[in-house]
């Protein structure tokens, strides 16, 4: 039974959401009207040694790790997913930027798994920015919050044992997958966990239900030329909306609006 349901639940996050997040190759969409206002942000992020990295001209590597919506691939190529947007975003936004995002997404993979590719994986490339897109496995799985929020806890802790700054990725938003599956929960442990650390947040879930509500991003549509459109462009925003969240680290001194929602 139980493996019925995580089958379904697999299938219905692929066929809400997850199917969006890799498409056929082509050229990268060109910007989209999908910012979010600045106050939307519910706490201002501090990035100070990324933002020097990214003006001293020097290489930066940034790591992105996470599952298949990082990954991308499924149904195209990695080059369109949101990694790879946002290095083209984070030089449009700082011209002196030379950046080089490695891809470390790998499918269907829980927070301890990715957590346990930690030290293999990231001391090599000396990066100054992991992100660490995490939580969607957990919530398919019903996973015990408790658990949760230790492995998560143990992750953050091997990542800055590695030197790099650190932001966390909480999961996609579908009307779909929320109908049969709890994401609030495993949403709020990160936040918790990301106050608790002071590690920034980047709050994917509720932009992308902020998208949906406002017409901007709507995913549910049976048109399979339009989903490729659409996933094409779901990339390119979270790309840019995550260059101007580390952006925004740049400006350390601007007062936070409060703690985050």
């Amino acid at each position: 039974m139980a493996g019925s349901f995580l089958r379904l639940a697999v299938g219905i996050f692929a066929a809400a959401g997850i199917w969006l997040l890799s498409a056929p190759a082509a050229a990268p969409a060109q910007p989209q009207d999908c910012d979010v206002a600045e106050s939307f942000y519910s706490f201002e992020p501090t990035l100070p040694n990324t933002i020097r990295a990214l003006a001293s001209g020097r290489e930066v590597i940034i790591a992105a790790i996470g599952g298949a919506s990082t990954r991308g691939g499924t149904w195209g190529s990695p080059e369109l997913a949101w990694p790879a947007r946002l290095a083209a975003a984070l030089v449009e936004r700082v011209p002196a930027a030379r950046v080089k995002v490695v891809n470390l997404g790998v499918a269907r993979q829980t927070s301890g798994e990715m957590a346990a590719r930690f030290v293999r994986e990231v001391p090599a490339l000396k990066p100054a920015l992991v992100i660490w897109e995490t939580g969607t496995m957990e919530a398919v799985r019903n996973t015990d919050l408790g658990e949760f929020r230790e492995t998560v806890q143990a992750g953050l802790g091997r990542l800055r044992a590695a030197g790099p700054e650190v932001v966390l990725m909480d999961m996609q938003f579908s009307r779909v997958t929320h109908a049969v599956i709890n994401i609030d929960r495993y949403v709020n442990i990160l936040r918790e966990v990301a106050d608790a650390n002071d590690v920034p947040l980047f709050p994917r879930h509720d932009i992308m239900r902020y998208w949906a509500e406002n017409g901007i991003l709507d995913l549910r549509t049976p048109d399979r030329e339009k989903r490729r459109q659409l996933a094409v462009r779901l990339h390119e925003c979270i790309g840019r909306e995550m260059a101007d969240f580390i952006v925004r680290g740049a400006h350390p001194s601007r007062p936070a609006p409060g703690r985050r929602r």
